[in-house]
């Protein structure tokens, strides 16, 4: 390579310097990239312009750092030896990684690591395992993470590189806490603080605060984490600065510090959509929900609770898992070609591979059809009780053969008790919760001839956190059910309803009524010791009930790809109402396949109608 001019040199000073005062950085490129256009010397334009996306990146300006990133590539893609095209990749993933697109993120760095071997630039190359296990530790595959992160410590280490080597033991810390391994991880983020405070790298020392303040949150220190969330509030960029102000609101929020904490964490969510940054959304979303839930205003709690879950989904859906996966085997192959091990891979390999998969799938297919036939048999049957058939009509739509949402009724001492449950889950993990339900149901209603529907749900759950060993454990699962129940006494003229989660809707008159159920689970949860309420409704001939699970209204379709909702289900209900119940069920069914389209079912559906 030719002898490095003073712009080269300019250029590599101020990307060693990146980590202290970004807007100093950024100053001071622009400087450059004028110097290096005057003279029509591409490479330093190149490098400058990488310069001053890294800069305006520490400072969360990510659309400025992305029109300055595709500058540099002009160059850099034609120029792939050089460690600046490295350095572009890293960089482009870190940008993606902040708006929450792993897929994109896993991409660019498995290139970037290959890239770096290539040309034999261990800084790169160590550069390069701090991200890959940066994505690892997203995927929360916490070995594999670690494995990089100490390989790039060690690669920092030996290049003297105090700075990098900063940014590796942070990110140790952050995974040994991810293992609650609390101990071990402040000590990790303390020999981080202990180089970035002597360096004065002033944009990275709040991310260490934020991290040693979230341990001490996870360790219930909070007077400790308090202390460090406002230090990291100073100097750090906006991502930074909205986890410290998140993590002050969820402390402020338990110690009863009730407007504080709101305000806090509204600004935090506020800054998180400026970000696009849709993990951290999600995260905010899901502090205001348990602050709202705390402060005792449930409908604030139940808008945040949903907005934390459509966003989370956005994030974290089985599909994005599926795209990390095929990008990871993609890379497989290519470094298999590379050693010419391809045709055989292809050829000996992948076919023994496929028959295998071909005879495991028919295998799993047969067994879960036949466990299908179980599930139908453990349903009840309506000609069981007289004038149920006539009276009643079940929609229930499995998402994957086997369903979570399941139907029961029986009848006790001449009162008709109906549920309709969503269980954790679906295909098999849910079909067993249901089986287990309906085992449970059994149990308390037939045999304890219980049929109050509150007590029923209250003995459930307990029922439920026996058999699953609940015991509120912060690591342990929280599998259970949503429900809507009722008992009806047709001699009395009264319906007692009860729901976790499920509501139920009275038709009466053309006009539809909504009964709230309590928003905690038939599981464990916060909310355990409260008691379920029951509801006594008067019911009038020609009245008919509809109870329910969230698959229906959640369903994805219809010409912009939106979800149902529960108004479009309302407003179909109020339709259809008036016909034959079989007709209701078959209206039903068509309208869901309608709205569904060419879209996999997004989850178990059930639906019961019962005419007084």
């Amino acid at each position: 390579m030719a002898k490095a001019t003073p712009i080269d040199i300019a250029n590599e000073s101020l990307w060693q310097s990146r980590f202290g005062d970004p807007a100093k950085v950024a100053e001071g490129a622009l400087k450059i990239l004028k110097k290096a256009e005057k003279t029509d010397y591409q490479r330093g334009v190149a490098y400058a312009n990488l310069n001053i996306a890294a800069a305006y990146f520490y400072q969360s300006r990510n659309d400025i750092a992305l029109k300055h990133l595709s500058e540099s590539f002009h160059w850099f893609e034609k120029n792939k030896n050089e460690k600046g095209y490295v350095r572009a990749l890293l960089l482009k993933g870190n940008i993606h990684e902040s708006f929450g697109d792993y897929d994109k993120t896993l991409l660019l760095w498995l290139e970037a690591f290959k890239s770096s071997v290539t040309i034999n630039d261990r800084e790169c190359e160590g550069e390069s395992c701090s991200q890959l296990g940066l994505i690892y530790s997203r995927l929360c595959n916490f070995t594999k993470s670690l494995e990089y992160f100490n390989k790039g410590l060690k690669i920092r280490e030996e290049l003297l590189d105090e700075n990098g080597a900063a940014s590796s033991l942070n990110r140790i810390g952050m995974v040994l806490r991810q293992m609650k391994k609390y101990d071990e991880s402040l000590e990790f983020y303390f020999r981080s603080l202990a180089i970035r405070e002597r360096n004065n790298l002033f944009s990275a020392i709040p991310w260490t605060m934020l991290g040693i303040a979230s341990t001490y949150e996870e360790m219930n220190d909070h007077p400790a984490a308090l202390g460090y969330y406002e230090k990291g509030m100073t100097g750090g960029d906006r991502r930074c600065t909205l986890q410290c102000m998140m993590g002050m609101g969820r402390i402020n929020s338990l110690a009863g510090k009730l407007p504080e904490a709101e305000r806090q964490l509204k600004d935090s969510l506020e800054l998180a959509r400026e970000l696009k940054a849709q993990s951290l959304i999600a995260e905010a979303a899901a502090a205001l929900a348990s602050h709202y839930e705390s402060a005792g205003d449930a409908l604030k709690a139940l808008e945040y609770h949903k907005l934390y879950h459509k966003t989370r989904e956005s994030v974290q859906s089985e599909e994005a898992q599926s795209r990390f996966r095929n990008i990871e085997i993609s890379h497989a192959v290519e470094k298999s070609e590379q050693e010419k091990e391809i045709y055989r891979l292809r050829h000996v390999e992948l076919k023994k591979a496929y028959d295998l998969i071909e005879e495991k799938n028919r295998d799993i297919t047969a067994s879960i059809n036949y466990a299908s036939r179980i599930q139908q048999a453990l349903l009840p049957d309506m000609a069981e009780i007289s004038d149920l058939g006539k009276k009643c009509f079940v929609f229930l739509l499995p998402r994957d053969i086997v369903s979570g949402d399941f139907y029961w009724f029986t009848e006790v001492s001449g009162i008709l008790v109906i549920a309709a449950g969503d269980c954790t889950g679906h295909g098999v993990p849910g079909a067993l919760m249901s089986m287990l339900g309906i085992s449970f149901l059994e149990e308390i209603v037939t045999n304890r001839k219980i049929t109050d529907p509150g007590l029923i749900l209250n003995n459930l759950r307990r029922e439920v956190q026996r058999a699953l060993r609940q015991k509120g454990e912060k690591e342990e699962a929280k599998d259970g059910m949503d429900l809507a129940l009722c008992s009806i006494d047709m001699a009395a003229g009264t319906l007692w309803y009860s729901g976790a989660y499920n509501n139920l809707y009275l038709v009466r008159n053309g006009e539809l009524t909504e009964y709230p159920a309590d928003r905690m689970p038939v599981s464990i949860s916060d909310r355990s010791e409260k008691e379920f309420t029951t509801h006594e409704i008067k019911i009038s001939r020609g009245d008919i009930f509809y109870m329910f699970s969230d698959g229906y209204a959640d369903q994805f379709g219809g010409p912009d790809n939106k979800k149902f909702k529960y108004t479009t289900f309302k407003n179909l209900l109020l339709g259809i109402h008036r016909l034959p119940l079989k007709q209701q069920k078959t209206r039903l069914e068509r309208e869901f396949l309608k709205w569904k389209g060419s879209n996999p079912q997004t989850d178990d559906v059930v639906v019961i109608g019962f005419r007084v």
